[in-house]
């Protein structure tokens, strides 16, 4: 995928015969190396294979791969099987080989993408709500998650987060239930470290829901919201974000700078991708994009936290679904050649394909995708070293 910076290695001598490299230089070349590369290597020998498992190794990595091999992942098609592909940092294409394999009557949808490991949630025929898989395509791992209840899906809705705590060093799922559709009713938390389910109480939930969407930064996750409300015998509704502290579990509700907007991460802080559009419905003549970041830290409280408008990209003559924001673009889903007149678009080409708008440069491109350009989630991915599993994928020959 990316290439690596060069290493140099100071061979030491031992007894005046034997060389050896310090372990310290060994780990600074191995945490470089693509998961797949360290699990061959682990059978170079014992002190290799010991530090390539050890916790601290694994977090080494991780950090190295997020702020160096940054992936950008995407589904292209909801169906089973989970149709996955990565965008590396030198614009090239990769698919993600053997996914789990579940039964071809259900269709799978990721909740979220965190140091590595993928929640997905499979929706199977007659049951509700849907089973959640933890995955990391890396390590070729995964872990079903158990099921609580089975509920009436034309009478409950339900949403899921999915995060990590520095904090506590765990990764915790996030399970709302909304009794017809309404407001939240019940709230249940996984925590990977336990491998169990837990209820807690609603706290700040109180008349609201929440939507499907979900991102995950510094040790919370965060949903778009609703709040129900009475003034003066008029019912009315106020949109706003809800975060859920992963180490603590509590809920808190946060002022959003608009009402058009697609949650993500900037520069590790929540923000905030709003969509304008210009012309008639459905045939908009052109789209813009407006970053807002919240500056202040998470713990703060809501009268301290404060939106500022980061910039407003040039026009974008097509139609577009936000993504997230991956290294200096914002990856979009175009439902539109993008062209400098409407009447550009041609007929026979495509209306649907993965975007990249750079924040920087202002270009706005569209990326080759072998096979067809239908795409129906984007996420950020970095290959990781991180263990979850009970299961086990077996590599193709």
């Amino acid at each position: 995928m990316c290439s690596f910076p060069s290493v140099t290695v100071k061979q030491k001598v031992v007894d005046d015969e034997t060389p050896f490299v310090p372990e310290e230089i060994i780990r600074n070349i191995l945490k470089r190396l693509p998961v797949k590369s360290l699990i061959r290597f682990q059978c170079v020998c014992k002190p290799w294979k010991n530090l390539i498992k050890k916790p601290s190794f694994i977090a080494d990595h991780l950090h190295h791969s997020t702020h160096q091999n940054p992936l950008l992942l995407f589904q292209q098609n909801e169906r089973h099987p989970l149709h996955l592909s990565l965008l590396d940092c030198e614009m090239q294409v990769h698919e993600v080989k053997n996914p789990p394999i579940f039964d071809s009557s259900s269709w799978a949808r990721i909740i979220g993408s965190c140091n590595g490991l993928l929640c997905v949630a499979i929706n199977e025929v007659g049951t509700y709500p849907a089973s959640i898989l933890l995955w990391n395509p890396a390590v070729r791992e995964f872990r079903r998650v158990p099921r609580t209840r089975t509920i009436d899906r034309f009478e409950w809705d339900c949403t899921v987060g999915f995060g990590f705590s520095p904090l506590i060093n765990d990764y915790k799922i996030v399970r709302t239930y909304a009794e017809s559709g309404d407001v939240i009713s019940g709230v249940e938390v996984y925590s990977l470290s336990t491998g169990s389910w837990k209820e807690i109480e609603l706290g700040n939930l109180e008349n609201v829901n929440l939507y499907l969407q979900t991102v995950s930064a510094n040790g919370a996750i965060f949903w778009n919201g609703i709040k129900q409300g009475v003034e003066g015998g008029v019912e009315y509704d106020t949109d706003l974000i809800v975060s859920f502290d992963i180490a603590m579990e509590v809920f808190t509700l946060i002022q959003m700078p608009n009402s058009f907007y697609k949650l993500s991460v900037y520069d590790d802080q929540l923000a905030v991708l709003s969509h304008t559009r210009i012309g008639d419905f459905p045939n908009y003549l052109y789209s813009f994009i407006d970053l807002w970041v919240l500056e202040e830290s998470i713990g703060a409280s809501a009268e301290r936290w404060s939106w500022t408008k980061k910039f407003t990209c040039s026009p974008c003559p097509c139609e577009i679904y936000l993504g997230v924001i991956w290294r200096s673009d914002i990856a979009c889903v175009a439902f539109g050649r993008p062209s400098e007149t409407k009447s550009e678009i041609k007929n026979d080409e495509p209306k649907v394909g993965l975007y990249l708008f750079n924040i920087t440069t202002n270009e706005f491109k569209k990326v080759a995708i072998p096979g067809g350009g239908h795409v129906c989630g984007v996420f950020n991915y970095v290959e990781s070293l991180v263990t979850i599993g009970n299961n086990h994928i077996e590599e193709e020959p």
